[in-house]
């Protein structure tokens, strides 16, 4: 028994000596082992929601990679395909700044697994919500002869979200409208999106509200007169002596309906009172309702004033002009006032410019026979001024003189 026994124990002993030769064999040519490295793995964050909940999110747009090396059977490691290899970030647990987070890598097969690098540099930002006013960008013009009024936005303000550096960032929130020569009255819905200060979107940032409605009027331009609507009262001795418009005619803008029975266009009432020097005033344009100005909004009244002066000017008997006095007869001399005092009252520019040698004093004698007439003699002025002369009196007012017949 004890024979038989150590026979097939030796049996055994060669049975496990070539199946080990074979095993060895089979290891090192038919199925060695061998490493195999996969590079550029991306790793996979998760639990990006979880975070979001506690206000964080992932700032930029990080895409990790690890390079994985896979030690194993050829037929092991060959059997696995680079889509096999599980790489994994979990952002739960971490708080607001940079966190170094441990990379998990998951790789079926029961082959050994290294990899590098081992953590990932991960920034989690606060998640903030700001309030931002729509901004319209019209690209395009009205048609000829009319203008665009001011776009009308609802709403105007909107909420964007995101992590806190991009919302900063955020210059405007901008809405873009084209057209082309543009006639009617405009509404329409728009996209929205967040833009920086070089006008790039800011695609980490979301708008809560993705459009809006815009509406443009298209008004029509018209050239109007204008009219003054002025109360002048001067202090005393004072004349207003003109009143200019600057400019005569201004262009309206609103609704073709509207501008259709315009055509003329008042200042706002402007009262002075005890005006004494000349005045330059801007004054705003009365426009009616539904009407604008276009490009201005008042004109430019100038208002000359002058003083009323009074100058006495004496005029010789030498001068006097007789006239109309019979060939039969003679004027005596002696019996004409031997001056006169001219007091002319006018504006201080034309006593300022009236000769005393172009004052001339008329004494008429038509149809007067010989004997004493009592006489009332005519001032002349130059014609160029004689319109602009408030009043005009002469001393003495009346005289007697003697005609007497020719011998």
């Amino acid at each position: 028994m004890t024979k038989l026994m150590n026979r097939n124990l030796a049996a055994k002993l060669i049975a496990v000596f070539f199946a080990m030769i074979l095993w060895l064999y089979v290891m090192s040519v038919i199925n060695p082992r061998v490493t195999s490295e996969q590079l550029n793995i991306p790793v996979q964050l998760v639990n990006e929601s979880v975070i979001r909940q506690s206000g964080l999110v992932v700032f930029g747009q990080p895409e990790p990679t690890i390079r994985v090396r896979l030690t194993g059977n050829r037929d092991q490691v060959h059997r696995i395909s680079r889509e096999q290899i599980e790489a994994r970030l979990d952002l739960r647990g971490y708080t607001e700044g940079v966190n170094s987070i441990p990379i998990e890598v998951n790789v079926p097969g029961g082959v050994e697994v290294d990899w590098s690098p081992k953590f990932a540099t991960i920034e989690l930002e606060r998640i903030i919500s700001r309030q931002k006013e729509v901004s319209v960008e019209i690209e395009g013009q009205a048609a000829s002869g009319y203008v665009l009024g001011e776009p009308e936005l609802r709403p105007g303000l909107v909420w964007i979200e995101g992590p806190e550096s991009y919302v900063n960032s955020v210059e405007q929130v901008l809405a873009q409208l084209v057209m082309e020569d543009q006639r009617e009255n405009l509404s329409v819905n728009l996209p929205v999106r967040a833009v920086n200060s070089r006008g790039e979107e800011v695609n980490q940032v979301d708008v809560r509200t993705t459009s809006v409605d815009l509406f443009v009027a298209v008004d029509q331009l018209k050239s109007v007169a204008v009219d003054i609507d002025l109360d002048i009262g001067t202090a005393e001795n004072y004349q207003v002596v003109s009143t200019v418009i600057e400019p005569i005619n201004v262009t309206i803008q609103g609704q073709a309906g509207v501008l259709s029975g315009i055509n003329r266009i008042s200042t706002e009432a402007l009262v002075l009172e005890e005006l004494s020097e000349s005045r330059e005033i801007e004054v705003p344009l009365a426009f009616p309702e539904g009407v604008r100005g276009f490009e201005r909004q008042s004109v430019t009244v100038r208002i000359d004033v002058e003083e009323v002066l009074e100058e006495t000017y004496v005029v010789q008997r030498e001068t006097y002009r007789i006239m109309n006095l019979s060939a039969d007869l003679v004027l005596e001399q002696e019996t004409l006032p031997e001056r006169m005092e001219i007091t002319v009252r006018a504006l201080e520019s034309i006593i300022e410019n009236l000769d005393p040698r172009t004052i001339q004093v008329y004494i008429d004698l038509e149809d007067l026979e010989a004997g004493s007439h009592l006489i009332e003699p005519d001032v002349r002025l130059p014609m160029n001024m004689e319109m602009s002369i408030a009043t005009t009196a002469i001393s003495p007012e009346g005289f007697s003189v003697e005609l007497t017949p020719r011998e």
